[in-house]
C-alpha cells in the first residue's frame, strides 16, 4: 500500500524537525509520496485551498493531510489506519476525533500529555481535528476540502467531516501513533469558522468538535462579563479536593495548570533537557510511540518516552539522576502511593489537570514559575507554592 502524506507549512525548521525527521527515520515496506506545500510567502489564503493544491498532484489512492508540527512514530500503523478506508462507509478518518457522547477517540501526544481514548479501529465521531486527516484521493477529487474564506486555516476538517455524515457516509478517528509538538494556539477567527459550520449545517447542531462544541447560538450568559472574568473559579473548586487529595498523599506543593499548554513555563535548558514520560495505561500510544525522541521546543531538548504501566514507570525513574528536570504525566492519585518511595521531598512538585496528576520533578520544580502562584493555579486549602521570580 502506498499513502501520500501532504503538509502545509508556513516554518520550514518546524517542518524539518518534526515531520521530515519522522519520516526520513522511517525504513518500512509502505511507498510514501511527500508533498510539502509552500505557503511561507502566503500563496494560499486557506488550509484547504493549499492542500486540495497537494491532493491534485496525488499519486495514490488515500491522501493523508497532516500538520508541519508532527511527528509520525509508525508509518505503518498509520497505513493500517489508512486501509480502513477500503470499507465505504468511511467518507474521512482522522488522528482525534470527538463523538457525540463528547468523548474524545484517537490516542495520542499533544504537546506532552496522551489525550483520547484507545482506538485501535475507526471511531464514528461527529467531527475530527486538523492535526491529521485521510481520505481516498478519488472523494477529495470530487468533493475537495472547503476554501470558504470564513474557514481560512480553521474547521476545515470539522466541515469535511459534517459534509461526509451529511451525504450519509461517516467520518471516524483512529489511532495513528503521532505526536503533535505544537509551540503555539491559533484561535483567531475559530468562533467565525464554527459559527460557519453550524449555519451550514443546522441539522448537526450541536457539533462537538476538540475545540468545544457549536450550538446553533451561543448562551448570552458566555458573554456577560461576570462569567469571563470568574468562570475558572468553577474549575478552582471541582480540581481543589484533589489537590489536597494529591498533597496528602506526596506531601509535596500542588498547583492546579494545565501542563499542556503551560510546560514551556518550566526551566529547562540545553544543557539539562527535560525528560518526558507520559504513563499511557488506557493504551493505544506506549506501544508504537514509546520509545525515546528527543524534540525541541523553542530551541529546548525535551525527550519523550510513554509506558504501559506503573512497573515501568518506576524503573524509568529509578533510573534518573536527582539533577534530571523529569516531567510525569498521565497519573491517577491511586497510583501516587506507589511511588511516595521515589516521589517526594522539596525536589518534586505536584499538578492537577481535571482528573489527571502530573509530576515535576529536579531542579525544575525548585524553580517553578511565576504563573503558578496566580490564584487559578493555587488550591483551595493547599496553599500557595513556592516561585520563581523575574
Amino acid at each position: 500500500m502506498g499513502l501520500t502524506i501532504a503538509c502545509v507549512f508556513n516554518d520550514i525548521e518546524v517542518r524539518r524537525h518534526c515531520l521530515d525527521r519522522s519520516l526520513d527515520a522511517y525504513r518500512g515496506p509502505v511507498e510514501v509520496e511527500y508533498l510539502p506545500v509552500d505557503n511561507t510567502d502566503h500563496a494560499f489564503s486557506s488550509a484547504g485551498a493549499a492542500l486540495n493544491h497537494a491532493v491534485r498532484r496525488a499519486h495514490h489512492d488515500v491522501v493523508v493531510m497532516v500538520h508541519q508540527d508532527v511527528y509520525l512514530h509508525d508509518v505503518d500503523r498509520l497505513a493500517a489506519a489508512a486501509a480502513a478506508l477500503e470499507d465505504p462507509r468511511w467518507g474521512i478518518l482522522g488522528a482525534s476525533g470527538v463523538t457525540s457522547g463528547r468523548q474524545w477517540a484517537g490516542r495520542l501526544r499533544d504537546r506532552v500529555i496522551l489525550i483520547g481514548e484507545p482506538a485501535p479501529t475507526p471511531v464514528e465521531v461527529d467531527t475530527l481535528d486538523e492535526v491529521l486527516v485521510m481520505a481516498r484521493r478519488d472523494d477529495l477529487l470530487a468533493e475537495p476540502l472547503s476554501e470558504d474564506p470564513e474557514l481560512a486555516w480553521h474547521a476545515y476538517a470539522v466541515e469535511y467531516a459534517l459534509r461526509v455524515r451529511s451525504s450519509g457516509r461517516a467520518a471516524g478517528a483512529v489511532d495513528t501513533a503521532i505526536t503533535h509538538n505544537s509551540l503555539t494556539t491559533n484561535l483567531a477567527r475559530l468562533a467565525e469558522a464554527h459559527r460557519h459550520v453550524a449555519d451550514h449545517y443546522p441539522a448537526l447542531v450541536p457539533i462537538h468538535t476538540t475545540c468545544g462544541t457549536v450550538d446553533a447560538r451561543d448562551p448570552s450568559w458566555r458573554r456577560l462579563p461576570i462569567v469571563q472574568q470568574h468562570g475558572w473559579r468553577r474549575r478552582w473548586l471541582r480540581q481543589s479536593p484533589a489537590a489536597a487529595r494529591v498533597r496528602a498523599a506526596l506531601g509535596v506543593p500542588v498547583v492546579l495548570a494545565d501542563i499542556a499548554h503551560e510546560v514551556d513555563l518550566v526551566d529547562w535548558s540545553s544543557e539539562t533537557p527535560l525528560t518526558l514520560v507520559n504513563l499511557d495505561r488506557a493504551g493505544g500510544f506506549a506501544g508504537p510511540g514509546g520509545r525515546p525522541l528527543l524534540l525541541e521546543r523553542a530551541g529546548r531538548p525535551l525527550v519523550m518516552s510513554a509506558v504501559p504501566d506503573l512497573a515501568a514507570l518506576r524503573s524509568t525513574l529509578a533510573g534518573l539522576s536527582p539533577a534530571d528536570p523529569v516531567l510525569v504525566t498521565g497519573l491517577k492519585i491511586a497510583d501516587l502511593a506507589p511511588l511516595s518511595d521515589l516521589v517526594g521531598g522539596d525536589r518534586w512538585l505536584a499538578g492537577v489537570q481535571w482528573d489527571e496528576v502530573w509530576l515535576l520533578g529536579g531542579p525544575a520544580a525548585l524553580d517553578p514559575p511565576v504563573e503558578w502562584s496566580r490564584p487559578q493555579a493555587v488550591p483551595l486549602t493547599v496553599g500557595r507554592p513556592r516561585v520563581r521570580v523575574g
